[in-house]
């Protein structure tokens, strides 16, 4: 059985165009735009101007050439315009053909027969840990799953990789405040929660300092005797946030050798109870201190200074640096652009480390790092860890590096991948990939989560839950309990939380509110589970009060399905494993909440026009089929996007 019902379709539309001497790739065929034009419609342009002829003939030829005799799935083939052929579906094999290839793949449906599979690192989230997460970091992270979720369900191997900066200046800042100044923790808070208020207020201080510095300077040209107050008061705070500075630095060095790893693991965990809630879990946490401490950094350096884009200028802007050349052009420079790896006073910049880190990743040097288990996650899998000691292997390189980071990064991103190929590693810059997404605001604005303006995860999570459980509750079931509803509405809004972040565009800015989020009506992720509540609703229903039991419905007579809706809604359905298939070539994982969202609309339209137990009962029997069908892949397609499945509202 095929499990790309449509491609059957598609086949035998090929072997026709070939029995008509015609080379299926010196054409195109598309998908109308209508499906009133047929669900695959040829353009002969292409082969008018080859051959010399008019369109209209050429169209001619092929459709008296056609016998519907010889095709299982081709129902007819017309003219359309000056140019179009148009072919049409045979819906009374297709319907059954569809409904058998769901049943037998099972939860393995959408995943195409003899697809190349690959190993993938999938890396998102990175959060630094020296706070919560805020809503931007939600999408990155739900972004992430959805295409994790999607490359392993089409048959692909992934590695879901969660890279901690344990040593930059955001987790020194954090880890110096937290110990210095230490505040208790509210009730029920958590520790990556109370670490970030700490963090908060340093970088209130610290980034004040500019502001203080001009204040100071207009101050000392108004007081000639230099005895105000406020001199003296200003002077003492840049003192003092120069004291904070060093003392940040001192920490900073302390992170690297690997101290305080205990406090920023207490600031990870309380980010990864965010994301298990969310349904979201990794594979390897790799660790920066690690590399550090590997010297992995040395011996990549030592590796890159092979190469002949590589080098350490002795004079102009670049002296005594180790930069690379990526072949940027500059116009009106007098020196040809390069990325400094490792500043002259031998501090690594940012794109010099992560240039490291994705030759680490890649697998292009011996690897020194060793592997732990880190954690059982709430799913049961196991979470690893890079370490200094350990004994499980690495695993093997990937064919593929997937990095989920925000637009604002594109350039950086752009650079790492343009000195992978300048340093000699093409294939490996070939095979990366930036998956850039836009920013998450407020209807207050931009957040930030340095100024303490971002809105929390665990919020966002907690208020699209209480209103789910708010509007739930007005529909609820005489026979859910409240424990029962308040689960429910967990999964209600869980689900708005993650369908919210994967409905646009990736690289579309997007305003979260939570009233829109978690609505019955429109385009949202309860929208979708409500069309699936009520597909098991239909089938409890059946049983209960028709005694017809969903295990017996393998045998309905599906060809009865002729209804114009039911034919939309087959339709549909066997275009899942082609719409997976461009989501994942494309990371476009958009695609994959349309395909949801339509599924949903075109149940609801035909629940509305078929009616379904009050049906004869051969063609009731078909509908209900039709209905467990409509369950299976909307739970397939409810697994991608990792929104949890409900049976009950």
């Amino acid at each position: 059985m095929s499990l790309d019902p449509l491609s059957d379709f598609d086949r035998e539309i090929l072997e026709f165009l070939q029995s008509c001497q015609i080379d299926p790739e010196r054409v195109q065929i598309k998908v109308p735009p209508q499906r009133e034009f047929g669900e695959r419609s040829l353009n002969v342009f292409p082969l008018a101007k080859e051959r010399r002829r008019p369109p209209q003939e050429i169209a001619s030829e092929l459709i008296g050439a056609f016998d519907p005799h010889r095709f299982r799935f081709i129902a007819e083939v017309q003219r359309a315009g000056a140019g179009f052929v148009n072919f049409y579906l045979r819906y009374d094999t297709f319907v059954p053909h569809v409904m058998e290839a769901v049943a037998s793949a099972g939860s393995a449906y959408g995943k195409r027969e003899g697809a190349v599979t690959e190993r993938i690192v999938v890396e998102h989230t990175s959060v630094n840990p020296n706070k919560e997460w805020h809503i931007g970091h939600v999408r990155n992270a739900v972004l992430g799953d959805v295409i994790a979720r999607l490359l392993t369900h089409i048959g692909h191997d992934v590695q879901v990789q969660n890279y901690i900066d344990d040593t930059g200046l955001q987790a020194a800042q954090a880890v110096f405040a937290f110990e210095r100044f230490p505040e208790p923790a509210a009730p029920g808070e958590k520790f990556d929660q109370l670490v970030g208020r700490s963090y908060v207020k340093i970088s209130a201080e610290l980034g004040a300092e500019r502001d203080l510095k001009e204040r100071l300077e207009r101050v000392r040209e108004a007081d000639d005797d230099g005895g105000s107050g406020e001199r003296r008061s200003l002077e003492a705070r840049v003192e003092n946030i120069r004291s904070l500075q060093k003392d940040v630095l001192h920490t900073m060095h302390a992170l690297e050798r690997g101290k305080y790893h205990p406090i920023l693991e207490r600031i990870l965990n309380g980010q990864l109870q965010t994301a298990y809630r969310l349904g979201i879990f990794y594979q390897l946490l790799s660790w920066e201190s690690h590399l550090v401490q590997s010297h992995i950094f040395d011996a990549a350096v030592e590796r890159l200074c092979q190469a002949s884009a590589v080098s350490r200028p002795k004079d102009g802007r670049y002296a005594g640096a180790l930069v690379i050349h990526t072949g940027h052009i500059v116009p009106d420079d007098e020196e040809p652009k390069a990325e400094v790896l490792i500043r002259s006073n031998g501090i690594p910049t940012y794109v010099g480390k992560d240039i490291v880190y994705h030759i680490w990743k890649f697998g292009l040097l011996p690897d020194p790092l060793s592997y732990v288990e880190y954690t059982r996650q709430p799913n049961g899998e196991t979470l690893y860890s890079t370490s200094m000691r350990g004994d499980r292997p690495r695993a093997e390189n990937p064919d593929r590096v997937i990095n989920i980071i925000g637009v604002h990064q594109s350039q950086a991103q752009d650079t790492v991948q343009a000195a992978l190929r300048a340093a000699g590693f093409a294939k490996a810059a070939g095979d990366l990939f930036h998956l850039a997404y836009g920013m998450v605001s407020t209807s207050e604005g931009k957040i930030s989560g340095r100024k303490g303006t971002a809105v929390s995860g665990d919020s966002v999570i907690d208020q699209a839950v209480s209103v789910a459980y708010e509007r739930a509750t007005d529909k609820r079931s005489a026979d859910l309990s409240d424990d029962e509803m308040r689960s429910i509405a967990e999964a209600v809004g869980v689900g708005a939380v993650r369908y919210f972040m994967v409905q646009y565009n990736p690289l579309r800015d997007i305003v979260f509110d939570v009233a829109d989020v978690v609505s019955f009506d429109g385009n949202t992720g309860l929208y979708v589970q409500y069309a699936l509540v009520r597909t098991f609703a239909l089938l409890r229903r059946a049983e209960r009060e028709h005694g017809i039991d969903p295990r017996t419905l393998k045998g309905a007579d599906t060809a009865l399905l002729q209804h114009e809706q039911e034919r939309r809604l087959v339709y549909h359905i066997s275009q899942y494993p082609e719409m997976l298939a461009t989501a994942a070539r494309t990371l476009a994982v958009n695609l994959v909440a349309e395909y949801a969202y339509d599924l949903a609309t075109i149940f609801s339209q035909f629940y509305r026009d078929c009616g379904v137990l009050n049906a004869e009962p051969e063609v009731r029997r078909a509908r209900l089929l039709l209905v467990q069908t409509v369950r299976d892949v909307l739970t397939n397609v409810c697994g991608i996007l990792g929104i949890p499945v409900i049976e009950r509202l």
